[in-house]
């Protein structure tokens, strides 16, 4: 799915086949989940192919790199030319790209020590799809910030979030949704979330949640749709008496919700706000005004 003979990704400073990389089994990361990660998506748009907003999803993991102290010699500029450059060389315009930084072979718990930065590209349709979703409250509960910086994507902070989306599923739900340590609404396991009300739509605060990058854009578009926006904590009552609701992210883009635990959401979705940032997510993505990257 994700590589085939001819798929070439980076790794360690060189582009090489996807079938010649490897890890290896000695890696702080494979022992204890000590690695950072991103999700950048590249659209075909009317000025070329584009990745969205590359630098501040970088940023976003040089930021992380910093507070776990693991080493990252890149920065955001050379990591958009590797990321163009990926796309180039795998023949890729709507597509997924995952960086990843690797720690060293450390059998120990301290970290630091040399790192390796893999990236790769492959086609990938929206996360959870394109319907309305059917979600359920998990006994999974997102991760405390007391426990690990929650503003990057920690390899290893994914594993709670990997057991309430595959938990949902066997209950037969699309996805699942999980609370804080204080039981109020946090996010989806790999996306935000922002329900409606009364033509509002509001959003769990930073603290608990990853600030996502997606979360930001769809902020700034309600500003400029005249949609106002609330930052502040969502109890459970209010999630299941919300009008409608989106999940939001990069590999997710901007997906409906239908239902909670079995409760319909008040709206038709198609009469909601959140369906109108639906729509103009799609059209920013695919009609940006910037031009395309150019390898030089």
């Amino acid at each position: 799915m994700y590589y085939n003979d001819k798929t070439v990704s980076f790794f360690d400073g060189k582009f090489l086949k996807s079938k010649e990389t490897s890890i290896s089994p000695y890696s702080q990361s494979l022992h204890y989940g000590l690695g950072i990660f991103e999700g950048l998506k590249a659209y075909q748009t009317q000025h070329g192919v584009r990745i969205f907003k590359p630098m501040e999803h970088f940023a976003r993991m040089k930021k992380t790199a910093e507070a776990l102290h693991m080493k990252f010699d890149y920065d955001t500029a050379e990591l958009e030319k590797i990321a163009y450059e990926l796309l180039e060389r795998n023949k890729l315009k709507n597509a997924y790209i995952r960086p990843i930084l690797i720690a060293a072979d450390n059998i120990g718990l301290m970290a630091g020590g040399d790192t390796k930065l893999f990236m790769a590209a492959w086609k990938w349709p929206r996360y959870l799809g394109d319907r309305l979703l059917n979600t359920c409250i998990s006994p999974y509960v997102r991760i405390s910030p007391k426990e690990t910086p929650v503003m990057g994507k920690i390899t290893g902070n994914y594993v709670p979030n990997i057991m309430a989306s595959t938990e949902a599923k066997q209950r037969g739900f699309d996805e699942a949704i999980m609370l804080d340590e204080n039981g109020c609404v946090a996010q989806a396991p790999g996306s935000n979330i922002f329900i409606e009300k009364d033509g509002v739509l509001i959003t769990p605060p930073l603290g608990h949640i990853i600030p996502g990058i997606t979360r930001a854009t769809v902020i700034d578009l309600a500003k400029s749709l005249k949609i106002e926006v609330r930052e502040r904590i969502i109890t459970v009552e209010e999630l299941l008496e919300a009008d409608a609701a989106i999940f939001t992210g990069t590999a997710t883009e901007v997906a409906g919700i239908a239902s909670v635990d079995g409760n319909l959401l008040k709206l038709p979705f198609n009469k909601s706000q959140c369906a109108r940032i639906a729509e103009a997510y799609n059209e920013l993505v695919h009609s940006v005004h910037e031009p395309a990257y150019t390898i030089i």
